[in-house]
């Protein structure tokens, strides 16, 4: 980094020139909780300190002895809070609005698909269901190789694990609102279990291939799983537990996604 603007980053952070990582470290945290809702300021210690760590992890790489600096393992600010909600930067009123647009469709969908119990087996029948279909498919074919009992679940199981790998992966990306999205699917498809689990005994649903569990014995999922486990009775039971974590995660999709909005909604483009 160029002498007058690692000054100048340092000057930021109000920190001598040459200060220890820990110091920069230190200087970066507390002037972040000091900045509270000051978000051009935010900014503004955020590439300071931004601007620090990339001259001295450069340095290092090429064998200066300067040492890398890097976030603190134990900045629990910045693991946690910083994590699920992080600095918004300014947002182009098109991705903003779009993504009210999103907030609010995903919003009726989801409350539509809450209030409806797994008995109406109105999730079976929506868009979000043949979204999912797909990899509750392909998760018999994966989990077939740790045998047959996890080939049988892992339909379900890939189904639930599929919105999860994409809610970790938007994190590490730092895009919360994506991420918001993800756990609301992942919401979507504890609902969009339900009415299959509260079907194991009855065996009543339209499968796919157009057959019923009677018509074909051992075809339904769910009659199969909770059959082994001699769990049948409690088939309304668990249906209705994957009805309300669906119904949890899909609320607190809402009010994440709400806070980012309202984040992005003070720090936009005008």
């Amino acid at each position: 980094m160029m002498g007058g603007i690692e000054e100048i980053c340092y000057g930021i952070l109000g920190l001598p020139r040459g200060a220890s990582r820990e110091e920069v470290e230190e200087a970066f945290r507390r002037l972040k909780r000091e900045s509270g809702d000051d978000w051009d300021r935010l900014k503004e210690i955020t590439w300071a300190y931004e601007a620090l760590t990339d001259s001295r992890t450069g340095a290092a790489k090429e064998g200066n002895d300067g040492a890398a600096l890097t976030v603190s393992g134990n900045e629990d600010e910045t693991t946690l809070a910083g994590l699920l909600f992080p600095p918004q930067m300014k947002v182009n009123p098109f991705y903003f609005w779009g993504r009210c647009l999103v907030f609010v469709l995903l919003f009726i969908a989801g409350v539509r698909l809450m209030v409806n119990l797994p008995s109406s087996e109105l999730a079976g029948h929506s868009f979000f269901h043949n979204v999912s279909l797909p990899f509750h498919e392909a998760g018999h074919i994966v989990f077939r190789l740790f045998g047959d009992f996890m080939g049988v679940l892992g339909g379900s199981l890939m189904q639930v694990l599929i919105p999860v790998v994409c809610l970790v992966a938007f994190l590490k990306r730092g895009d919360a609102f994506a991420a918001s999205f993800a756990l609301w699917w992942t919401g979507q498809n504890f609902i969009d279990m339900a009415p299959y689990i509260n079907d194991a005994r009855a065996q009543q649903l339209m499968l796919l291939g157009g057959v019923t569990g009677q018509d074909v014995p051992g075809y339904h999922d769910w009659n199969n799983i909770l059959g082994r486990l001699n769990l049948l009775h409690l088939d309304h039971t668990l249906a209705n537990a994957s009805h309300v974590i669906g119904s949890l995660l899909m609320t607190a999709a809402f009010i994440w996604a709400a806070i980012i909005l309202w984040m992005q909604w003070k720090n936009r483009d005008r």
